[in-house]
C-alpha cells in the first residue's frame, strides 16, 4: 500500500488546529505538519450559550488557511471535528451550516463519550507504558475547556469513567467576576472545584489503590513549559516539581504570566483551574508523580480511522473497554450476576446463529451484548417497571466510545424486551425505520434469551443455537423442570419469528 496523507481539524473551545498524518504501509500514522490558531468560541459560548458571528467569521477565515495547507500537501482526507463550545451551542444547526456554505468544511460535532473516547485511544496508542501502567489502579483526568473526564483502569481493565463540569475555561468565566471582589480568590476557586470533584469521589469505585495518575488536556503543554520541560514531549513530573509551578500560579497574575512567561492571553487564565484540579487528584491519590503525555484529539481520530480503514490492530480494543463498563455499572447497581451472565452468553449464541439471515453486523452484536448485561439494572429502584428505569439509567451513564444515539438503541433494546407490545412505544415510534428494525431484532433475541432463565434458577446448564431451513432449534441440557421456561419462550418466539422470520424451537434434554 502507498504512503498517504490524512489530515484532522479539532475545533477546540480556545483553539483551532490542524494536524496532517502519513499513514505507512503498515497503517501507522505519523505527524507531519502541525499549526493551531487561537479562536474564542468558548469564551462567551459557555455563558450566552450561543456562537457569535463574529466568532464564525473568525473560524471561518482559519478552516479557510487550513484547507489551504491541505492542498499544499495534496491531503486526500480531512476530519474537521468540534468539541463542547458546538455541541452546547443553542445555534450550532445554522452556524454549522453557515461555515460549510463558506469554506466546504461538514464539522463533525462530537458528543462527549466519542470526544472522551479519542482521547483516551490517543493515550493507548502513543504512551509506550501504559498497558504496563493500567495492571495496577491508574486515573486518567482529560482536562478539557468544558469538562473534565476522570477515568480509572485497575487490574489492566477499565472500571469507571465519570464526566464533570470542571473544564479549565468554564471554571475560569463562571468565577471571572469574582477576582476583582475578593484578595483570596484561589481559595474561591479551590471551593467551587473541591465541591465538584467532592462529587466525583462520591460516586467512582471505591477500594482501588492508585499507582498512576495520567492528566493530559489543552493547558497541560504550558504547565510542562512552566517546569522547564519540553511541552512537545511526553514527560512525568514529581509531585515536588507541580507543586512549584502550582505555587507559581498562586502568585502570579495572568497578564504577568503573558507578559513574562510567553503564554498567550486566551491560555493564562486556565492554568490555575487545571493545576488546581491536578493538586487536588495527587493527593487525594497520594501519588508524589504524574504522568503528563502529548496525546490529543487529532491523534485519536487518526488512530481510530487507521483501526477502521487501514488494519491497524489496538493497544486495547474499545469493546474490550466497552464490555468491562457494562460489567461494573451492572455490579454498582446489584443485579443478578448468574443471570445476566447467561443472558448475556444466550443472546450472543442466539446472534450468531441467525447472523447469516438477521442482516446485522458485529457492531450490533455488540449493541446486543451490552444491552444482555445492563438489562436488569433498573432493579435497583424501581422492580415493578425495571425496564423504563433501565432505560433511563443506560441513557444518563458515561460509556466511553458509544455516541447518544448509540446508547439509545441498547437503552432502547432494554426497555421493550418485557413488553408485549413493543411497536406502541412512544420512543419506538417516533425513530427512523432502520432504526426501529434494528432495535426490533435485538429485542427479540434479547427476549428469547432472557427466558431461558425466566426463573432467574439457571436450569440450563448448556446450551446451543442452531440455524437450519428458518428454523432456530435452542437445544438445551437442564437439571430441573422448565415448565415456566418453557412457556416464556414459546410467548416470546412470538415477535422473534415475526420480526427476523426465524422460528425458534426449543429442544430440552434433562440431565441426570
Amino acid at each position: 500500500m502507498s504512503k498517504k496523507l490524512v489530515a484532522v481539524i479539532d475545533i477546540g473551545s480556545i483553539n483551532a488546529r490542524l494536524k496532517i498524518f502519513e499513514i505507512g504501509a503498515k497503517g501507522k500514522p505519523k505527524e507531519v505538519e502541525s499549526c493551531s490558531r487561537f479562536i474564542s468560541l468558548g469564551a462567551q459560548g459557555y455563558t450566552s450559550g450561543m456562537i457569535q458571528q463574529a466568532q464564525v467569521t473568525e473560524l471561518c477565515t482559519c478552516l479557510n488557511m487550513f484547507d489551504v495547507k491541505c492542498k499544499e500537501y495534496h491531503v486526500s482526507k480531512v476530519f474537521c471535528m468540534a468539541t463542547s463550545a458546538f455541541r452546547e451551542a443553542g445555534n450550532r444547526d445554522v452556524v454549522l451550516d453557515q461555515i460549510k456554505v463558506r469554506t466546504g468544511f461538514d464539522i463533525n460535532v462530537l458528543d462527549n463519550s466519542i470526544e472522551r473516547h479519542y482521547h483516551n485511544t490517543a493515550i493507548k496508542e502513543t504512551m509506550p507504558d501504559f498497558v504496563e501502567l493500567i495492571k495496577s489502579g491508574t486515573m486518567i483526568l482529560d482536562i478539557g475547556a468544558g469538562s473534565m473526564q476522570a477515568t480509572v483502569y485497575d487490574n489492566s481493565e477499565f472500571v469507571f469513567s465519570q464526566n464533570t463540569v470542571l473544564g479549565s475555561l468554564r471554571v475560569s468565566d463562571l468565577l471571572s467576576d469574582i477576582i476583582n471582589r475578593t484578595t483570596h480568590y484561589e481559595d474561591v476557586l479551590e471551593e467551587f472545584i473541591s465541591q465538584d470533584l467532592n462529587d466525583y469521589h462520591n460516586v467512582e469505585p471505591k477500594g482501588i489503590v492508585y499507582k498512576s495518575l495520567i492528566a493530559f488536556g489543552g493547558e497541560i503543554g504550558f504547565l510542562k513549559t512552566l517546569s522547564g520541560k519540553d511541552r512537545n514531549s511526553n514527560t512525568i513530573m514529581t509531585k515536588q516539581e507541580f507543586m512549584n509551578v502550582y505555587e507559581y500560579l498562586l502568585k502570579t497574575r495572568a497578564s504577568d504570566l503573558t507578559l513574562n512567561n510567553s503564554i498567550p492571553a486566551s491560555v493564562a487564565p486556565l492554568l490555575l483551574p487545571s493545576a488546581l484540579i491536578i493538586r487536588n487528584m495527587l493527593e487525594y491519590t497520594g501519588l508524589d508523580m504524574i504522568y503528563l503525555p502529548t496525546a490529543s484529539l487529532s491523534d485519536g481520530v487518526i488512530y481510530n480511522y487507521c483501526f477502521n480503514e487501514m488494519n491497524l490492530k489496538p493497544t486495547i480494543k474499545i469493546e474490550n473497554d466497552l464490555i468491562c463498563a457494562a460489567r461494573n455499572i451492572a455490579k454498582r447497581y446489584k443485579v443478578d450476576k448468574k443471570h445476566i451472565e447467561f443472558v448475556e452468553r444466550m443472546s450472543l449464541e442466539i446472534f450468531d446463529a441467525s447472523k447469516s439471515i438477521s442482516g446485522l453486523n458485529d457492531r450490533h452484536r455488540l449493541y446486543l451484548r451490552l444491552a444482555s448485561i445492563l438489562h436488569e439494572v433498573g432493579k435497583f429502584v424501581d422492580a415493578k417497571n425495571h425496564n423504563n428505569a433501565s432505560y433511563a439509567l443506560i441513557r444518563y451513564t458515561d460509556l466511553i466510545g458509544l455516541s447518544n444515539d448509540e446508547l439509545n438503541i441498547i437503552g432502547l433494546v432494554v426497555r421493550l424486551y418485557p413488553t408485549e407490545d413493543p411497536y406502541s412505544d412512544n420512543y419506538y415510534s417516533s425513530l427512523p425505520s432502520d432504526k426501529k428494525v434494528v432495535i426490533s431484532k435485538l429485542t427479540s433475541m434479547l427476549r428469547l434469551a432472557d427466558a431461558l432463565d425466566a426463573s432467574h434458577k439457571q436450569k440450563v446448564k448448556s446450551c446451543s443455537a442452531q440455524l437450519m431451513h428458518s428454523v432456530l432449534t435452542v437445544s438445551c441440557d437442564v437439571t430441573s423442570d422448565m415448565s415456566f421456561e418453557e412457556w416464556s419462550f414459546e410467548h416470546r418466539a412470538l415477535i422473534f419469528e415475526e420480526v427476523l422470520g426465524i422460528t425458534p424451537h426449543l429442544k430440552l434434554k434433562r440431565r441426570l
